[in-house]
């Protein structure tokens, strides 16, 4: 049963802030529709990477090592590569962005306006200032992340243009594995530079062994030839001797056909040599020099023959170059012939029998030296192995999915934006109808007016015509009050009397003994807000209400500065009673302001005139006390109908003779705030022994969740 009372309350607060909730969703919808469609269209290009984390070696291809317990770490670092400013930089230079529209240097658009306005404008940055620029700009537009816990990672980029999007997420995609190969190539050929300088050391020490040896053998050959009685010995040593000897000799003549090469002395050249081409050439280049000789200077005969000179020299020299290089063959030929007679005294010596410390000696050399040779070989064929592997480096990502062109835009989705705007519009529709009708707006239930007010709730009045059609073109001035004569049975004629019982018991809990003399009649003061809240009606249908049970009762317009009871009763007063109060009349009485209802046994004190100054000491002097004392002990119910709290002050100085006081509030308008002001005021004002009652007037049902289950009961 909650439950439902509760969702009829939430369906009667939607038909009742209908008009807010939809113009909130309108406007909304509206303003998300217009900045959708001004939005400048991006699209996102994306292409795909394969990282493959196994170590690859083209030169061993079935050694291929792979650890997956570090794979997890490789790919995020792979993802954190792509996005490091190496790759963007990259990227940047070789796409030109620095000039781009969309990512460069643009003037902004208060640089425009400073620059239309003639005022100075700082230098635009140049250099390393410009490039940080472009690359953070060019970084807000990428996206690199990893599908996640696979081997793939995605590489997006957004722009406005879509082919530019695509090319640039391509060459990402590029730069990145052309970057991964050359770490990798660079990375071998830092190892190979290092093996290198090792080889190359250990090829010096290979010749200093060598030389070693040969010295050691040279320096000691005579005292090797007696210990060991080695005639052999001699012959090689001096066949050593003639071999270093032609040697010598053989390189003495190459560098002097050099030099004769170098100064073009063909003459010479041919005589050393004595080669039977350069023999024949150099008599063609005789016969030239005659010819040349023989005519004109500037003749076309001397050009020609001078050219055919010049064609016969460089046969000669390239002749004569390959004659020189066929005697370096030669010296080469010494040069390994004298290396075979080092080794056969090497191993002469090592095979004669000498003393053991002498062997030790030569054991020792040649073991240094076969050391040497031995690194040497191992660190050439590392490093051949390093230079082939820097010539074959595979890498270790692969572009599986090149980003095509997109041909939909990633930014803005409409869809996405109208749907999360049309979820929004209505929330902020549905708090803003609640934050209106529960805490801005006016009051609607009971439960709200005695939380926000902390004042009980009497009864509700319902927002009702005055009567029949004949009735109204009978009477058009007539009052809704009329209807507790004219329709007992309404649903507005029972919620005054819901009022009236109310009243009644809230005046048993404050028994007559607290008045000066137990049969005084009570003071009933009726109040609102603001004006327009249905406050006179109300007053004028409870002093009827208590008029029809045969109560006495006494009805006073206390609104002085807008009586209005006279025009609900359509009477007029024959003297004004502020006119009394104010005793600007000597003919103005009590007993000429007091008339009688026509519709009930009601007794009337009209105000007349609208007051044209302020009312607030006529109501607080003490003639208005003794009128309101003398009209105690004459009725039985004294009500007043007294002007609005907010705009009048007159209200606050009359709560202090009331009884009880009734504030209306109109439903669905009376904002809350000016009602809790209002009853703060009359909480402070008033008499301490005086209660306070609520009264909703004007209910509009058909805004309500659905009509009462009683509301058929009634015959109106």
């Amino acid at each position: 049963m909650d439950a439902e009372i509760d969702l009829k309350g939430i369906l009667g607060l939607i038909r009742r802030q209908l008009w807010l909730i939809l113009s909130t969703i309108a406007a909304i919808l509206i303003l998300t529709i217009i900045f959708t469609y001004s939005l400048t269209p991006k699209y996102t290009a994306t292409s795909l990477v394969l990282v493959d984390t196994s170590t690859k070696n083209l030169l061993d291809s079935d050694n291929i090592i792979s650890n997956p317990s570090a794979d997890n770490s490789r790919v995020e670092s792979e993802v954190g590569i792509l996005k490091s400013d190496r790759i963007l930089l990259n990227v940047v230079s070789e796409n030109n962005l620095v000039s781009d529209s969309e990512f460069g240097i643009e003037v902004s658009l208060k640089d425009r306006i400073l620059s239309w306005l003639r005022i100075p404008l700082q230098p635009a940055p140049a250099g390393e200032e410009a490039l940080s620029r472009v690359l953070n700009s060019f970084k807000s537009a990428i996206t690199v992340s990893r599908n996640g816990l696979t081997y793939l990672i995605t590489v997006g980029v957004v722009s406005k243009d879509p082919a530019k999007a695509a090319k640039l997420a391509n060459s990402m995609s590029d730069t990145y594995i052309r970057e991964q190969i050359n770490a990798k190539v660079s990375s071998t050929l830092i190892k190979r530079d290092s093996i290198q300088k090792q080889a190359e050391a250990a090829n010096a020490a290979i010749v200093e062994n060598e030389r070693n040896f040969d010295s050691y053998i040279t320096g000691n050959i005579d005292r090797l030839e007696k210990q060991a009685n080695s005639s052999g010995l001699t012959t090689l040593r001096a066949e050593l001797e003639k071999v270093n000897q032609d040697r010598a000799a053989e390189l003495g003549r190459i560098d002097s056909l050099q030099k004769s090469l170098q100064a073009q002395d063909f003459s010479t050249l041919v005589t050393q040599l004595g080669s039977d081409a350069l023999n024949e050439l150099q008599k063609q280049r005789e016969n030239l020099a005659t010819r040349i000789a023989s005519s004109g200077d500037n003749s076309a005969e001397a050009i020609s023959l001078r050219d055919e000179l010049a064609k016969v020299d460089k046969s000669l020299a390239n002749a004569a170059s390959h004659e020189v290089n066929n005697l370096q063959q030669t010296v080469n030929d010494y040069q390994q012939q004298a290396n075979e007679v080092r080794q056969k005294i090497r191993s002469t010596v090592l095979q004669s029998n000498l003393p053991p410390e002498v062997l030790t000696e030569i054991y020792s050399l040649q073991q240094s030296s076969e050391i040497a040779r031995n690194q040497y070989q191992t660190l050439l064929a590392r490093l051949q192995e390093l230079d082939a592997q820097a010539s074959l480096q595979l890498p270790d990502s692969r572009v599986v999915s090149a980003a095509l062109t997109p041909t939909l835009p990633s930014f803005p989705n409409s869809k996405v934006i109208l749907g999360l705007s049309l979820i929004v519009s209505i929330g902020l529709g549905l708090g803003l109808a609640i934050l209106r009708e529960y805490f801005i707006g006016g009051f609607v239930s009971e439960n709200q007016i005695e939380a926000v007010l902390k004042v009980p709730l009497s009864a509700i009045a319902p927002r009702q015509a005055t009567g029949d059609e004949h009735h109204k073109l009978a009477n058009p001035t007539s009052s809704l009050a009329d209807l507790m004569v004219t329709a007992p049975l309404s649903l507005f004629a029972e919620s005054v009397r819901r009022l009236r019982l109310t009243l009644d018991q809230q005046e048993r809990k404050n028994p007559a003994s607290k008045r000066k003399e137990s049969d005084e009649g009570a003071i009933i003061m009726v109040s609102s807000a603001l004006p327009a809240e249905g406050k006179s009606t109300m007053a004028l249908s409870l002093a009827r209400a208590y008029a029809l049970t045969g109560k006495r009762t006494l009805l006073i317009d206390c609104d002085l500065r807008k009586p209005s009871v006279n025009k609900h009763l359509n009477l007029e007063p024959n003297h004004d009673f502020i006119d009394y109060l104010r005793q600007d009349r000597s003919t103005a009485t009590l007993t000429s302001l007091i008339m009688r209802d026509p519709l009930s046994n009601l007794t009337v004190l009209l105000g007349g005139r609208r007051s044209d100054v302020a009312t607030d000491e006529l109501v607080m002097s003490e003639k208005m006390g003794r009128i309101l004392a003398s009209a105690r002990k004459h009725f039985d119910y004294v009500v007043l109908d007294t002007p609005p709290v907010e705009p009048v002050v007159d209200g606050l100085y009359l709560s202090r003779h009331a009884d009880m006081i009734v504030f209306v509030i109109k439903w669905a308008s009376t904002p809350q705030s000016s009602a809790k002001r209002a009853v703060a005021a009359f909480k402070e004002n008033k008499n301490p022994d005086a209660g306070i009652v609520t009264l909703l007037n004007q209910q509009d049902r058909t805004k309500m969740s659905g009509n009462y289950s009683y509301s058929g009961y009634y015959t109106e």
